[in-house]
């Protein structure tokens, strides 16, 4: 007799992108979920498995594919949206995120700034993101609340911040933020090190070493522009880099956003240390800080991800657009259309954050045995037809709004454009007021 799997959720009729090595595709394919895993992915009937299932999703005319992965962000600073524009990085952080964050950086408010994040993240079809931040036990609280996944990342600087007045309170909040969600089936841990030019020695080593210890990424901004390369090479004689190299910050698995401005020596350090690296455009370009080589690192091997930055600096929190606008400029920049074909576009949006944080096993492509988290992509829509190359259609045509349904976890978080876990009305009425409170 034919095995019959129980299910928590099926999702039938899809048009499948697995994004697996072999960008397996089905349709109709059928998805069967179970305790937040994807227990069968393959053809629909009449060649799929006999199932019991507690809930059906017809995906008809949906195409399901993994979710995006933000690979970098500051969620919480979402309340500084549209402030502070077309200024250079020095100025943008001197003259106005600094002082505006000693008024307005309290857990009430990065909470509040978080849940704005998240909500537009899943409404563009993220599952995940990476923060860098303080107060990031808001952050998870935020997270959990609308039921996505993070990184944690409470940003370590040499100066006092909002949320520590010395270094060594961040490394005791460190420890316990470790210890309390070892374990959580939705937040992760990173180690996060603001910067070179904004971390002492001694708070660079030890960030590495308490990475180490724990077994989590070390994260950094890095190599983010023409000033930060060509102090480093006065001062020092070496880059930002080869800097941290030295002092043995890449002995252990390093995450490193932007990654700008690289010299052969840098690339080779980042290969050989099995980095990860986050490009950030849209940031990059609106503070004209410089281009990631992506091309040159993904051909070393190097996993090169895509990354949002916060949305003061953005001003979007949407991957697929900067997937687009990463795909584009590479092609301006380099003067060749193939540089970055449409498979990896996509890939540099899902599977490589993945690997860029070393979850490859859980996350990235819809297999057997990896967690249920996908997105259902309405393309019954004028800027979707013909749809005779589905990759381009995603890279080229897509909008965030065309993501109808996102599944973390195996639980459905958003459906037909409602969200499900929070109260989308009420949080934007929160932030309107505390938007008149910073313009008095």
């Amino acid at each position: 007799m034919t095995e019959i799997l129980n299910c928590d959720l099926a999702i039938t009729n899809a048009y499948i992108l697995t994004l697996d090595d072999d960008f397996t595709e089905f349709a109709p394919g059928l998805i069967l979920i179970r305790n937040g895993k994807l227990v069968y992915v393959g053809p629909d009937q009449p060649y799929a498995p006999r199932y019991k299932t507690t809930e059906t999703i017809n995906a008809r005319n949906k195409l399901v594919m993994p979710a995006f992965f933000n690979a970098h962000n500051h969620a919480g600073m979402s309340i500084y949206r549209g402030l502070g524009n077309d200024l250079v990085l020095d100025d943008w952080l001197n003259r106005f995120v600094w002082p505006m964050e000693a008024k307005f950086a309290t857990p009430e408010n990065v909470h509040l700034g978080t849940l704005l994040s998240t909500m537009e993240m899943i409404r563009s079809g993220t599952n995940i993101f990476a923060d860098m931040y303080f107060f990031e036990e808001e952050v998870a609280r935020a997270a959990e609340e609308i039921g996505m996944r993070v990184i944690l990342g409470e940003g370590i600087l040499n100066f006092p911040t909002p949320h520590f007045d010395n270094a060594e309170k961040y490394f005791t909040y460190l420890e316990q933020m470790v210890t309390q969600y070892r374990d959580h089936s939705l937040v992760g841990i990173s180690i996060s090190a603001h910067a070179p030019y904004t971390c002492s020695d001694e708070l660079l080593k030890r960030v590495s070493e308490l990475a180490a210890y724990h077994q989590v990424p070390a994260t950094i901004h890095l190599a983010e522009t023409q000033w930060e390369y060509d102090s480093y090479m006065e001062r020092y004689g070496k880059t930002s880099t080869q800097y941290l190299a030295d002092l043995g910050f890449f002995d252990h698995h390093v995450v490193a956003y932007h990654c700008n401005y690289l010299s052969e020596t840098d690339r080779q350090i980042l290969k050989q240390s099995g980095s990860g690296v986050a490009t950030i455009t849209h940031s990059n370009m609106k503070l004209a800080s410089g281009v990631c080589p992506v091309k040159d690192l993904m051909n070393r091997g190097i996993p090169v991800a895509i990354g949002t930055d916060g949305p003061a600096s953005n001003n979007n929190q949407s991957v697929l657009m900067d997937m687009r606008s990463s795909v584009l400029l590479q092609k301006t920049i380099e003067k060749d259309p193939t540089v970055l074909d449409t498979h990896t576009a996509i890939r540099m949006a899902t599977s490589n954050g993945a690997k860029a944080y070393r979850m490859e096993n859980q996350l990235g492509s819809l297999e057997i045995d990896k967690q249920a988290d996908l997105i259902m992509i309405d393309t019954d829509q004028p800027h979707w037809q013909p749809m005779h190359d589905v990759y381009a259609s995603i890279v080229y045509a897509m909008l965030p709004s065309d993501v109808e349904t996102v599944i973390v976890n195996g639980r459905v978080i958003m459906k037909d454009r409602k969200l499900l876990q929070v109260d989308e009305k009420k949080i934007l009425h929160q932030v309107k007021t505390l938007m008149k409170k910073m313009n008095q």
